[in-house]
Parts: structure tokens; sequence; C-alpha cells
């Protein structure tokens, strides 16, 4: 008969308890029956939260605030392994009590703030930025909220201020933890004597792979979870220590208190947005911390500065003012199209408090005080599954695209781009194996092509009108993403093989006559994400690498175009102003203003591109063959001076900086003209 032990300790785990072995020691039965609760970790919740509220508020007065999230971790690591540690220990614990409990902490604030975050979005919000909205709602019920923005952008990005759930990353972090943390506590349990070097091994397999990632991709060292479970494991591994009770003298203690404190502030002090964080720097915080959880409740630092009363409140209230401050400072920041004035910003963190202490105080509170409600328990569930939901309704219906159509600067449906995309054959020259590897491959009908594209989403940009607007007989096909060759690229690389063939692909197709290059300025030139100007130099010589293509293309017998890229503005569904409702009194507070970079100066703009033009113009003495056509006129009011997102009352751009359909029709009709004179 098979022996049936292990699926009754399983089941024991799940849905009920396990004894504790008769080994455990005497003493830490005893404890787990005693309060432990320590105001001066309520302190360092307080330092914590405070720290992470300023640096959103007011990030030049406290540079590296944003280090309190990784002081949660600690705390939260060494609370709540504690908690399993000593449940263990008077066989008590089970995952289904562990999860429960996990409920009533979490779902009941986040539910609240994620309702008010799809109201005010509603509200407030275009379509595009609800739409996103509705994303992040579903990753913040699923809890990989870090997921999702990984794959976005960074956290310190640009466009992190306008994600009014970016925040809600950290408790996926701490979620995806706690799946297989109570199991692995569960497990080492029962072999005790293997637990410290199962905390060290977690520990230096985390930080190690976080050393090694910043060092090339320090978004994903900040999002994934693999890098920051030595954060948490650090804290539970303070749990480990507490239930040896190890002895250490009231010197040392306090000594220890006043290392971890000045590590805490060294770290808000010092670390800046801008260093290869987490890392290396992390350390200073989490140790921090660790040092003052590990010198006790009786130092006089942990007694008097951490359980000073007005650090205690602000670590009761620490969970729910996390949740709201960022949600209230990013729509503020939505609505002003740029920072808030300080006094706004002084009055949204006294609404977070604020609503923070209601939370606390009338929901989180009356919810911890049913500790056994099972019907509780599903209430919360369901509600999360309703926001969920909704979240995913939301992004299903685009944002729900009929809202605030009236305050945008053009007629929303010309905000399109590709919209006969459906009717181009997916034919470029290139054997059937070989499209694959290529993001466009394209052509306008069944004849053989006379006129090729090669470039990158700013070329397919552009490629929808040329289709659209050119004469019967007279074909366009696309390659792309490619770019010029460069010179000294290895071998192996990809992206240069791929842009090999799809030169080779053009320069031997006898019917081609005609190749435009088509790519955006930055990829040349290093330019800023929301100007488009140029920061910097080229990294490699790209005169060379387009000067080799267009001679081979010359010899080839085509005529060569190079075309000049479109300047840059921002997502179109922020080019919005005015009140947001239908109410006068309501719009006095809830009105949008204008993004200030829907507009530019077209002197500016020629100013910000200076050198790209100059290396255009250098380009053109190296090959006087060489056609260079510049759409900027179409897009610009030249007289008056004026580049804008919107021409009589029709959308020029689509989404980032990429034209619409409505402008790559007014922009191919002109360019046609040009070609058309190259091959009669």
């Amino acid at each position: 008969m098979n022996d049936i032990r292990p699926v009754q300790k399983l089941r024991s785990l799940i849905f009920g308890s396990i004894a504790a072995p008769a080994s455990v020691p005497a003493r830490v039965e005893a404890r787990s029956n005693r309060s432990d609760y320590r105001p001066d970790i309520d302190g360092l919740r307080a330092i914590a939260v405070l720290a992470v509220v300023i640096f959103h508020a007011f990030p030049s007065l406290l540079q590296g605030g944003f280090v309190g999230v990784d002081i949660f971790f600690v705390i939260s690591g060494f609370l709540i392994s504690k908690h399993i540690w000593e449940e263990l220990a008077a066989g008590k614990f089970s995952i289904k009590t562990f999860y429960a409990r996990r409920v009533r902490r979490i779902f009941p604030a986040l539910s609240v703030v994620l309702l008010a975050c799809v109201v005010m979005g509603w509200v407030i919000l275009t379509p595009g930025e609800y739409e996103q909205l509705g994303k992040h709602v579903v990753a913040g019920v699923a809890f990989i909220s870090n997921l999702i923005l990984w794959k976005e952008a960074g956290y310190f990005d640009n466009a992190a201020d306008t994600k009014p759930l970016l925040h809600l990353w950290s408790l996926g972090i701490e979620e995806q933890f706690y799946i297989v943390w109570p199991l692995f506590l569960a497990f080492f349990w029962r072999y005790s004597r293997h637990l410290g070097w199962a905390f060290m091994g977690v520990l230096g397999i985390s930080l190690s792979y976080s050393l090694m990632t910043v060092q090339h991709d320090v978004v994903a060292d900040f999002y994934s979870p693999l890098t920051r479970f030595w954060e948490l494991a650090l804290g539970a591994g303070l749990a480990y220590l507490a239930a040896r009770k190890p002895v250490t003298s009231a010197v040392n203690r306090s000594l220890i208190s006043w290392v971890g404190l000045c590590l805490i502030l060294s770290a808000i002090l010092i670390v800046n947005r801008d260093d290869a964080f987490p890392g290396a720097w992390a350390l200073l915080p989490t140790l921090g911390a660790a040092c003052l959880i590990y010198a006790g409740e009786q130092t006089w630092l942990n007694r008097q500065v951490l359980s000073h009363r007005l650090l205690v409140w602000f670590g009761l209230i620490s969970y729910p003012l996390y949740l709201w401050h960022w949600p209230l400072l990013s729509f503020a920041r939505i609505m002003e199209s740029g920072t808030p004035t300080v006094t706004v910003r002084l009055w949204l963190i006294a609404a977070s408090i604020l609503l923070a202490w209601l939370t606390y105080q009338f929901l989180e509170r009356p919810i911890r005080a049913r500790p056994r409600s099972r019907k509780l328990i599903w209430m919360l569930c369901l509600s999360m599954l309703a926001l969920g939901a909704i979240g995913l309704t939301i992004k299903k219906q685009d944002g729900f695209k009929s809202r605030q159509f009236s305050m945008l600067n053009g007629d929303y449906s010309s905000m399109q781009l590709g919209a006969d995309r459906g009717k181009l054959h997916h034919e470029c020259g290139l054997a059937e194996a070989q499209k694959s590897a290529f993001q466009y491959c394209l052509k306008g009908g069944t004849a053989e092509a006379r006129y090729a594209l090669l470039g990158d989403s700013k070329a397919e940009a552009l490629f929808y009108g040329l289709v659209r607007e050119s004469k019967p007989g007279r074909q366009w096909m696309m390659i792309g993403s490619v770019f010029p060759q460069e010179r000294e690229a290895s071998a192996d690389d990809h992206q240069q093989i791929k842009n090999r063939l799809a030169l080779e692909t053009v320069i031997e197709n006898p019917s081609i006559k005609v190749v435009a290059l088509t790519v955006a300025l930055r990829g040349i030139f290093p330019v800023d994400s929301n100007t488009g100007f140029i920061t910097a130099a080229p990294a490699t010589d790209r005169m060379a690498d387009y000067s080799r293509t267009i001679q081979l293309l010359e010899q080839a017998g085509k005529r060569v175009v190079f075309v000049i890229d479109n300047p840059t503005f921002p997502d179109p569904t922020s080019c919005i102003s005015g009140g947001a409702t239908a109410s006068p009194f309501l719009n006095q507070f809830l009105r949008r203003k204008e993004n200030p970079l829907c507009t530019i100066r077209y002197t500016d703009h020629l100013a910000g591109t200076q050198a790209y033009r100059q290396f255009i113009g250098a380009l053109q003495q190296r090959h006087p063959g060489l056609t260079v056509y510049d759409p900027t006129p179409l897009l610009c009011d030249i007289p008056r001076n004026l580049c804008t997102i919107s021409h009589e009352g029709k959308f020029l751009y689509s989404y980032g900086d990429h034209i619409s359909d409505y402008a790559n029709s007014l922009i191919a009709r002109d360019m046609l003209t040009v070609i058309e004179k190259l091959t009669p």
C-alpha cells in the first residue's frame, strides 16, 4: 500500500494546521502566544512612507525618498515570516488562514483606491489614458503590476507621473513573494537544521542576480521579483534570528540602532534616481531597516524616537497613505499637463493623509475586528474580481472613446493610422521563410513594385499614404524595420543580418527604380523623448553607414530619396483642454490644461534638430544625385512660425510622433510629384 502521510501533510498545510515537531524549543512556543506588537516598527513604517510621499511630491527636496519601499520590503518580510514561524511552532499554521489574513490586510484599502481611480479616470482621462488605466487596474487586481510596468517603461521615465497606479508595482512583488514563501518556510520547518542555509541561499542568489542585472538593465532590476526577493528574505532572516533569541548586550543593540538610522538617512539623502538602483545601493536602506528591527524596542532610539506617538500614528496609516498619495499627485499632474504648484502639492499630501486616516479608521479597523468571518473574505474577493472585470471592460472598450471628444483639438477619427492595412499584400521580394524576421513586408498591389521604402515605423506611417495616393501601375513595397548597415557590426548581429538582406533584396530587384530611406531622427541621433530635440552626437559614425548604403543603391542604378523626419509631438490624446464635466461649478476644479508640447515654434524645431539637418546636408554633398524630401512645410505653418498637432480640424499625428492617415495622404500627394520626376 502507498504511504499516504505526505498527502495528509499537504492537506493539513493548506486546510488545517501543522503540528509542532517535538524538538521545537519550549520558549518559541511560549512566545507565540503573547502579544508581540512593536510600536517602533510602526515608527519605521512612518519613516518609510513619509520618505516616499515627500519624494513623489517634492523630488528635489528628498532625492532618495523612493528607498522607503525597500524599507517596507524588509519590514514585511520580518513581520509576516515571524507570524508564520510562530504559528508553525504552535502547530496552527495553514495556507488557507495565511491568505485569508492577507485578504483582510490588502484588499479593503486597495479596493477603495482602485474604485476611486476608475471614477476619477472616467472624468479626467482621455480614452487612451483611460484604456491604460483599465489595464493597470487589472494588473493591480492580479498583483502583476510590476510585470506590466516592466514591459511599458522604467519607473523614473517621463511618463511615470501620468500613470495613477504606477505605485502598485511594490504590491505585485510582495504578493509574488508570498505565493512561494509560506510553502518554503513550512518545508524547512521540518528540516530546521538547514533553515539558516536556506535563508542565506535565497538572499544570496537574489542579491547576486540583482547586482548582475543592474549592470545592463536597470528597469528589469527594479521591477523583477527575482531581483527583489532578497529584500523580503532579509526581513525573514531577522524573524529567524528573533525566534532563536540571540544574546546581544544593550550597548551593542544601541550601537546597532544608530548604525541603522544612519544607513537609512544616508540612502534617503544620497541615493538619487540616476543611480543604478536597486543593485548595491539598496543595501543602504535594507540593512538600515534590518539594524533597527534587530536592535529591538528597548533601545533608546527605538523607544524614544521610533515609538513616538506621531510616528506610530503615521505608521498605522502607512499602507492606505501609500495607496492614496500617488493617484492624487498623478491625476493632478495630468490635469495640469505639468508639475502642480507647491501649494497644490501640499494640499494633495494633506488630502492623502486625511483619506488614509478615514480608510484606516472606518474600513481597515472594522474589518480586522472580524478575523473569522468567511463571508467578509468572500465579499472582499468578489469586490476585487468586480474591479478586475471593470478594468478589463475599460481596456476592451478602448477607454470608452466617446468621452471628451469635445475637448480634443481635432476630429478623433482623423487620428487613425493604417486603416487600409488589411488591403495590402504580405509581399516584399523576400522568400517566404524570411518574411517573418521582418516587422514590415508589405506591397500595395499585385503588379511588380516600382518604388521601395526602407526604414522603421516612421516609414510604415508614410507607406500607407504612398500606396493610397499612387497611380495604378506605380506600386510601392516596404521592408522594415531596417536601417543602413553598420560597417563594424559583428557578423552574427541579428539586426545587421536583416539590414543586409533587405538592402540586397532591393538592389537585386530590377523593377525597383526608386528607393526611399525613411528612418526616425532618433535612429541616428540621441534625442529628448519629449521634444525630439537632439541631445548628443551619434554613438557611431552614422554618416559612413548612410553614405555606404546610398552608394550601393546608386551603383545598382536606383534613385535614392532621403525623407526628413517629422517634428515630434506628444500623443494627440493629451492635447485637450477645458472643463472635464458638464457642470460649470465642477469645472472650476476639474479643468485640464493642454500639454504645452502640443504646439511648438517652427524655429525651435529647426534649432533642436540642427545637427540632423547638417547631417543630411553633408550626405547630399557626398552624393549629388541624392534627393532630399522635407515634409515639414506641410506639417508646420512656416509663415506663422508654428507647428501644431492638427490642421483644419484634422489630426496630423496618430500616436506618439507618428503621422496619421490624414497627414500621410497630404505628404504622399506632394512627395509623389517629386518622385515621378525622377522616373518619368
